[in-house]
């Protein structure tokens, strides 16, 4: 789920001024820099509906490019959430039904809390559940990671799972819980999640070519990861969380239900999912059963992101406007919200234009701070030598400059941040960007004392070290940030906290670079949940000046 990157959408749009266009224009413009595969989109308004394809897809044979099938990946969540909406209306279950109630007999729970979540909590990943659980790694292939998790490991880790922290829990995305949600349901109408779905959601509004296996006469596009084919993912338990293939055509008619759930026979289904459960600030608002709620050029809208080893897709409902965009791609490089965002008809201020004025050093010192947008995403205010940086979980730190007391631009990427006050206090801020809005409370944490280096600076620690003897991390630098990746997952910055020792902020983990007698960089330890792997450099070191 990559709806907020305000770093790598900002950085499109300061290239290409974001001007109103069609959705399949705004796919071309992608489509240029797509290394394989193809871009299949749909957008309707009103009665006319237009699909088209960028790219290449030689295995569609003569089907039209709304046919071929794609993983829609966890988009699939909008589909479980609506599934519990229906047994909610067949009075199958409520939505405070507990795990401990539908799990009797099969799991001791260890943690009474895990025991009293309920489905709504599951559906809005409010229940204090992971990402992922921490057996996940059982068995599990890099190229399918789903496709051994079986409902044996899913109950045992419910067994022994323990909540971290006390109370009501804000939103946390948690593949696990609309994982377990599809689980249960299926357990609540005597079939697979895959069956239920297809019976009580897919076939009444029409969709015959959605399921975790549509129609064989159908093909399935082949999945890529950058310039590379690869493997399509498969689900067993986890499969409510993002099983789903569907075709741009049936995407369609699903985005028209949540236009006009009034003319679906599953208008009662609907009306329950769509309404508001729980905020949801880092997706752009609030979350319904599974569908998230937010802002585009100011009108609300229905969306979701979808996102597995070789495809991408997103999905977005503008009620107000009558506007569907379906956007499916079976490349994992670009997602689908970033094509969708490039339709945009709000004309970014040319950061180039903007004129960045002084603010006294005392107003300065009242912008640092860490302001959350929910358990996972935060963005975090530093100030240096005079300069404002901000930074999104995930993401480098990237200069900003005002341009009147309390709003801030950056030269390079078009958006903007405004802190907002209360009583003169700044009680959070908003950034603008690609048309939408996000707003992040300021929090009591006080900001990191990360050291701020020039790439120059940085650049003596990149290369190649062997972790494990197995697996390649490499180290690189962008934006003037170190960023650290091991092989087969995606590159994250680390922040220095101390002399040649570096902290990821997604994930609590560190490296600890290391030297030879000649102060040269021989290695790294990486240190995370109490382990401590050595890492040797695979090639000479270079020397780089002492901190």
């Amino acid at each position: 789920m990559k709806f907020i990157s305000w770093v790598l959408l900002g950085l499109v749009m300061a290239v290409n001024s974001v001007q109103a266009r069609p959705l399949a224009d705004a796919a071309a413009q992608f489509g240029k820099h797509l290394k394989a595969g193809c871009i299949v989109t749909g957008e309707g308004m009103g009665d006319d509906v237009k699909f088209a394809i960028v790219g290449s897809a030689p295995e569609a044979g003569d089907l039209p490019p709304e046919k071929l099938v794609f993983e829609i990946g966890f988009i699939t969540k909008v589909f479980t959430g609506l599934l519990l909406a229906q047994a909610v209306v067949e009075k199958k279950v409520t939505l405070d039904a507990t795990l401990g109630s539908l799990l009797a007999g099969k799991v001791k729970f260890t943690d009474p809390r895990v025991a009293a979540i309920t489905l709504k909590q599951l559906a809005t990943h409010t229940s204090g559940l992971p990402r992922l659980p921490d057996n996940a790694v059982a068995g599990a292939l890099e190229e399918d990671p789903y496709a051994s998790y079986d409902e044996k490991l899913l109950l045992n880790y419910l067994a022994g799972a323990k909540l971290d922290g006390e109370g009501l829990f804000t939103l946390s995305y948690s593949n696990l819980g609309a994982g377990l949600l599809g689980h249960l349901l299926g357990e609540v109408y005597h079939m697979s999640w895959d069956q239920a779905v297809v019976e009580k959601i897919c076939k009444p509004l029409g969709m015959q070519d959605t399921a975790v296996q549509p129609p064989a006469r159908l093909r399935l596009a082949t999945p890529h990861d950058g310039d590379k084919e690869t493997k399509p993912w498969h689900f067993i338990s986890m499969a409510g969380c993002g099983a789903l293939r569907s075709t741009a055509a049936d995407m369609m008619t699903f985005g028209e239900a949540l236009l006009h759930p009034d003319r679906t026979s599953l208008k009662e289904a609907f009306a329950l999912a769509l309404q508001p459960q729980a905020d949801a600030p880092s997706q752009g608002g609030q979350i319904g059963l599974g569908v998230l709620m937010g802002k585009f050029e100011g009108e609300a809208t229905l969306h979701h992101d979808g996102g597995t080893g070789g495809f991408c897709s997103g999905l977005q409902v503008i009620p107000a406007k009558g506007i569907v965009r379906v956007v499916l791609i079976n490349n994992n490089s670009i997602a689908g919200g970033q094509v969708i965002a490039r339709t945009s008809e709000v004309k970014p201020v040319d950061p180039a234009t903007q004129k960045e004025i002084t603010l006294p050093a005392d107003l300065m010192k009242q912008y640092p701070g860490v302001y959350d947008l929910d358990r996972d995403f935060r963005f975090t205010v530093l100030l240096r030598d005079g300069q404002i940086y901000v930074r999104l979980t995930g993401q480098p730190f990237l200069p900003v400059s005002a341009k009147a007391t309390d709003r801030f631009f950056n030269k390079v990427v078009a958006a903007e941040i405004a802190f907002n006050r209360r009583e003169g206090e700044i009680q959070s801020l908003t950034l603008f960007q690609n048309g939408n809005e996000l707003t992040a409370k300021r929090s009591s944490t006080a900001p990191p004392e990360y050291q701020l280096r020039s790439a120059k600076e940085l650049q003596p620690y990149v290369g190649k070290y062997d972790l494990m003897g197995s697996k390649a991390l490499a180290i690189t630098v962008q934006a003037d940030t170190l960023f650290a990746q091991i092989d087969g997952q995606p590159a994250l910055p680390v922040f220095e906290t101390a002399p040649d020792r570096f902290e990821y902020d997604a994930v609590k983990a560190a490296l600890v670079f290391t030297r030879n007698d000649k102060q040269q960089i021989n290695g790294l330890t990486f240190l995370q949940n109490g382990l401590t792997v050595p890492a040797p450099r695979v090639k000479t070191p270079t020397s780089v000046p002492k901190p």
